[in-house]
């Protein structure tokens, strides 16, 4: 029984600022690819860790576009919800979003949330969504699901490889789960795949789709990941790199980028001389601005989170 995985959709009508040629019509070639090679491969169903949207709710037109395209998967689709499909990373709204929308309008397109499973002969398989809890303490890479079969897990969170300059993430080494192969989403460069000592597999092929013109999406292959279940006990995986996808340099300019460090230099020598009396650095980062005024006013960690998750439905809002 064979699966294909593939990372972070981020489907959207209009162009990221960085992108030269035309996104929308780029992700549905590839997505036809996807189909093609689930009917090659003669997979049971194509799974993705979600962030099929780019935002909460698109346009009616969009909707309909990608809703069609959709319709022409050959097989089970199975997803759960991404950090970018719900508002202010609140799974509660979800009732409320074009992914369930999408779900409502495509048979074969499924959500599924934490506390559902998939069971076939061999396998089962489980979803962890983005939440507020995702990454806190390790949380989102185990299943709940106790049986004999050979369990996937599916999660939407920040499992890397490499330690981050950010403070919410979980390390492979670090995870506890009794899954013996969690495939993640979110971050978009993914690390392909990882076996660890014990017998745990972890793959991240990455996202389907490049949105920012850092180096690392530059450079990184677009690719999808063929599951091959043999039995109750063993599995193969493998990384498919997509012939469709164009490469990073063809369709990314960084220009805009460049143009940023540039602002960014700017304002930090601006900062300099105008750095205050008590010889404090003056914040420019939103981010750190929040953080530091939370800092000086013992603020609890609840309201600062929450305040930082409006900030960045507010950034997604303008995008």
């Amino acid at each position: 029984m064979k699966f294909l995985f593939v990372g972070d959709l981020h489907l959207r009508g209009t162009n990221p600022r960085n992108r030269t040629d035309d996104y929308k019509e780029a992700v549905k070639v590839k997505l036809q690819e996807v189909f093609s090679l689930a009917e090659k491969h003669e997979v049971k169903a194509i799974l993705c860790p979600g962030d099929i949207w780019d935002r909460p709710e698109v346009s009616i037109g969009v909707l309909v576009e990608f809703m069609q395209v959709f319709r022409e998967c050959p097989v089970d689709f199975y997803t759960c919800a991404g950090n970018h499909d719900i508002h202010g990373y609140n799974l509660d709204t979800y009732d409320r979003t074009s992914l369930r929308l999408l779900a409502e309008l495509v048979p074969k397109f499924r959500v599924f949330s934490e506390s559902q499973v998939m069971v076939y002969p061999d396998v089962s398989i489980t979803f962890s969504p983005y939440s507020g809890r995702m990454d806190r303490e390790g949380h989102g890479y185990d299943t709940y699901w106790k049986d004999e079969h050979l369990k996937i897990h599916i999660a939407h969170g920040m499992l890397l490889d490499h330690t981050p300059p950010f403070d919410r993430f979980t390390l492979i080494q670090d995870v506890k789960t009794t899954a013996d192969l969690v495939l993640t989403g979110h971050d978009h460069h993914g690390f392909g795949i990882y076996r660890r000592s014990d017998g745990k597999v972890f793959c991240n092929p990455g996202s389907l789709t490049r949105i920012s013109a850092s180096t690392g999406e530059i450079e990184r292959p677009i690719q999808v990941a063929l599951i091959d279940v043999l039995d109750k006990q063993t599995f193969d995986i493998q990384l498919i790199p997509l012939q469709s996808a164009k490469p990073g340099s063809e369709v990314l300019d960084r220009s805009k980028i460049e143009a940023e460090k540039q602002r960014q230099y700017a304002m930090e020598e601006f900062a300099a001389l105008i750095q205050t009396g008590s010889g404090e650095k003056v914040l420019l980062n939103i981010n750190d601005i929040v953080e530091s005024i939370a800092a000086k006013e013992s603020l609890a960690p609840d309201v600062v989170r929450k305040t930082l998750e409006k900030i960045q439905e507010q950034r997604l809002g303008a995008a």
